[in-house]
């Protein structure tokens, strides 16, 4: 079995942008006059960061096993997905700079795993995610599961031929848990 996370240092920025959405959120409520629009708008606005902010603790508290049997996620919920049930495997790259390559945009790929029931969505800051895309791209192979042209040019982009069967990408020491 293997196990991964997100590292707190990836969610550090997270944190931060929650953090300071909510202290001008609340500093508006608190400090401008009432009304309906201002409510509206800075109320939504707090909203949002809350809920970013949620999203980045869930994240971090997050804990990813991978067997060859299934991928399990652990934290405010568990969910299972055997690799034997996964039928959608979606990878996409989110670019934060227009007009600039993948290694120089500072972006982000996100995986989305989808069976039994279940989804499972990773991105690409928690530890062991190459390893992860590659176990779940093994899985879709074995079970007939066509990938979109996206997914596959994202997929080799990690160098991994969705056609192809391969060895296993090299993976760090798993983290403390």
């Amino acid at each position: 079995m293997n196990a991964f996370r997100y590292p707190a240092k990836s969610l550090i920025g997270d944190y931060i942008r929650s953090a300071v959405g909510l202290a001008v959120g609340v500093g508006v409520l608190a400090s401008a006059p009432t009304s309906v629009t201002v409510v509206i708008i800075f109320g939504a606005l707090t909203a949002l960061f809350l809920a970013f902010g949620f999203r980045t603790v869930k994240r971090q508290m997050l804990r990813v096993a991978v067997t060859d049997e299934e991928i399990r996620g652990a934290g405010f919920g568990a969910r299972a997905l055997p690799w034997g049930r996964l039928d959608q495997l979606k990878l996409r790259y989110y670019g934060t700079r227009r007009g600039r390559s993948r290694e120089s945009s500072g972006g982000f790929m996100q995986l989305t795993l989808k069976g039994a029931g279940a989804t499972m969505t990773l991105e690409s800051s928690i530890d062991g995610f190459e390893y992860i895309a590659w176990r779940a791209t093994k899985a879709a192979r074995e079970n007939g599961v066509s990938l979109d042209s996206a997914s596959a040019g994202n997929l080799l982009e990690l160098g991994i031929d969705a056609d192809v069967d391969q060895p296993a990408p090299q993976i760090k020491a798993p983290p403390d848990l």
